[in-house]
């Protein structure tokens, strides 16, 4: 397949989807070699394994001349046959060794068994199955018969070679892995469809891979660090999510024109996404296909609900657990000590979310209806910008976001109440619905009344402002009913969701001012939405209030806050600024771009707003790359950044106290 797809047009591989003579003829010894090698082994001729580094190292000497012609691929596979020339010198030794004298042909009934004769092996046919899928029908590497062909049979075998680990594994109780069966069911019924039932085996084996990697032992151990290090772990997840979705964004059938989009725009695209900002350097609607907008949907959605909740769903749907150390994880994620309360809130969420986007969906159809779509049309869009407005994702598939909406209060209304539902937090809906249904009235925690207030202070404070500055600016041209909904909105919007129904083009500089306060503080703890949190905001000028009184406790609603709550809030706080501020140094060394515009845009993105004045499009390479990490940052929040730069245990030494002037 690498031969046959390299690109070598003046060398002795040929250009790409030809086959030359010298090219055909050593494809097809190689394969000759390839099989008598695996029969001899198979029989235990051990001096034909020292041909396999030598075949390892010819073909890199083979692939080095295409670097001038083919950088990328010929890199790619250059440092494949270095990894496997490294695995075949350095193996593990418990692996092969229990593989080399297992007697040929005997019987297997169990898992380790199994795994122990032919579990290398077959995963590494699993492996290259996956990156021939990804090749061939993710990047169209090659679309002739011959690539087609070959990716068919090695796909195929691999099937067969993988059921067996399959069906033992259900045996042995794993009844999780009965999902497997999903894609490969589907692939039959697109059988008509090559490359999509293709694709479809493709998730069959990444997901084979999966189950297959998380019985090695280098897996468990790695997933203990995680357990005992959650900032490590919630870093890890957002990382992986977001370097999948540049994957599949950078598929041509991700672009709306079929040529691929640049690596760079598809990890901006993909972080803003999974980091549910919204600030964007393409444009959503004509620069993305259907399936680019399907896959930045599907990384809103796991974005905003969080990869450690879905996974425990997902556990509690098929009767497993995470364990004492997965339990504390979860705990220490939704800020819950009680294992059954996170299992029994993570199964809210879930369900709560769906239940809130479907009804968003349906009206907002219903909405698109109206505004002149087709059904098919406006069930589409109606799913995707409930979702997005549900997780405060900001992401529209109209070129100017939601402007076409600014004399439409009922879209307004309904846009307003999912990023509110998104925005309020998940444990003040579960304790509201929980007390509701008990008492038949809704009991207000502490946290409740914090998170209720502050939201209700902050929409009125900014629709009050927005209202008042942008009369005749942003907002002129439309009916006074229309500047008010509109205004209203624009408060709701700009705490955390980063849509907009007006030209931000005529903002006035004392309005773009006040954005950035309400941007900083975003939503409330437990939410889809960023920035500081409510509460962190609440705590702090409590804690202003109580100084000012020469009080030593922070009191709030006849409940006194720890100090561990009032150090963290002023971490949080701290941690954003100093972001904020060493983001704004690199960008203004960088960037020729007017200072407000920046620092507008480095708030927008540790909030997770998205919303902007114009200074995304205008990005360079480096710029794109300061975004990315302070999205990424405003969406693990600063705290976790904080501990994952720390790291440390407190130490269990008391000093003597000691005074100092501060102020």
């Amino acid at each position: 397949m690498a031969i046959f797809s390299i690109d070598m047009p003046e060398g002795y591989l040929g250009p790409a989807n030809q086959l030359t003579d010298f090219g055909a003829i050593y494809a097809g010894a190689l394969l000759i070699s390839a099989v008598v090698v695996a029969a001899g082994l198979l029989r235990r001729v051990e001096w034909l394994r020292n041909l396999v580094p030598v075949a390892f190292s010819v073909n890199i000497g083979l692939f080095v001349p295409a670097l001038v012609s083919d950088p990328l691929l010929a890199v790619l596979l250059i440092i494949w046959h270095l990894v496997l020339l490294t695995q075949h010198l350095f193996p593990e030794a418990t692996e092969i060794g229990e593989y080399i004298d297992r007697p040929l042909g005997a019987p297997v009934d169990s898992v380790g068994e199994w795994w122990a004769a032919y579990g290398p092996p077959v995963r590494h046919l699993v492996i290259v199955s996956v990156l021939l899928t990804v090749a061939v029908i993710g990047f169209e590497l090659s679309s002739h018969w011959v690539a087609l062909t070959v990716s068919a049979a090695l796909t195929l075998l691999t099937v067969v070679l993988s059921l067996r680990f399959v069906l033992l594994s259900y045996a042995a109780g794993q009844r999780a892995i009965a999902l497997l069966a999903v894609p490969l069911g589907l692939s039959l019924v697109f059988v008509g469809n090559f490359a999509v039932a293709l694709a479809l085996v493709g998730v069959y084996h990444l997901l084979t891979l999966v189950a297959m990697v998380v019985r090695g032992e280098l897996f468990r151990e790695l997933l203990g660090v995680f357990f005992d290090h959650p900032a490590v772990l919630i870093a890890a997840a957002f990382v992986s999510i977001i370097l999948l979705g540049t994957l599949l964004l950078t598929f041509p059938q991700a672009s709306a024109t079929g040529v691929p989009i640049d690596p760079l725009d598809a990890l901006f695209t993909a972080t803003s996404a999974s980091c549910v900002t919204g600030l964007i350097v393409l444009d959503t609607p004509h620069d993305f296909s259907t399936f680019g907008h399907a896959v930045i949907l599907g990384l809103i959605q796991v974005g905003g609900l969080g990869i450690m909740v879905l996974s425990t769903f997902a556990a509690v749907i098929i009767g497993g657990k995470l364990g004492i150390r997965g339990e504390r994880a979860l705990g220490q994620e939704l800020d819950i000590h009680d294992p059954r309360t996170a299992y029994r809130l993570t199964t809210f969420i879930v369900i709560s979310t769906f239940v809130i986007e479907a009804v968003g969906a349906a009206l907002l159809a219903v909405v698109f209806v109206t505004h002149g779509y087709g059904w098919g049309e406006a069930v589409w869009n109606g799913v995707f910008h409930s979702i997005s407005a549900f997780c405060n994702a900001g992401f529209a598939l109209q070129s100017d976001s939601l402007m076409m909406f600014k004399e439409d209060p009922f879209a307004l209304l309904v846009f307003s109440a999912l990023i509110t539902l998104g925005g309020l937090g998940f444990l003040v809906m579960a304790g509201a619905f929980r007390s509701w249904r008990a008492e038949g009235r809704i009991q207000w925690s502490v946290q409740a009344k914090i998170v209720a207030l502050a939201s209700v202070a902050l929409v009125l404070m900014g629709w009050a402002i927005y209202l008042a500055v942008e009369w005749d600016a942003s907002l002129a041209g439309l009916a006074p009913v229309d500047k008010v909904m509109n205004a209203l909105f624009q408060s709701v919007t700009l705490r955390t969701a980063g849509f907009n129904s007006v030209d931000y083009g005529q903002l006035e500089m004392a309005t773009v001012f006040a954005m950035l306060g309400f941007m900083y503080i975003g939503a409330s703890p437990g939410s889809t939405g960023g920035g500081i949190k409510t509460t962190t905001a609440v705590v702090l000028l409590a804690g202003v209030r109580a100084i000012a009184r020469g009080e030593p406790k922070v009191v709030l609603f006849k409940r006194r806050i720890s100090q561990e709550i009032v150090y963290r809030s002023a971490a949080i706080a701290v941690v954003a600024v100093l972001v904020i501020g060493l983001s704004m140094f690199i960008l203004l060394l960088t960037e020729d771009i007017p200072f407000y515009m920046l620092v507008y845009e480095v708030v927008s993105a540790v909030a997770t707003v998205g919303l902007s004045i114009g200074a995304t499009g205008e990005l360079s390479a480096i710029g794109k790359f300061v975004i990315i990490f302070v999205m990424f940052v405003g969406r693990i929040g600063p705290l976790t950044l904080a501990l994952l730069l720390g790291g440390g245990k407190p130490s269990p030494v008391t000093y003597p106290k000691t005074r100092l002037m501060v102020g």
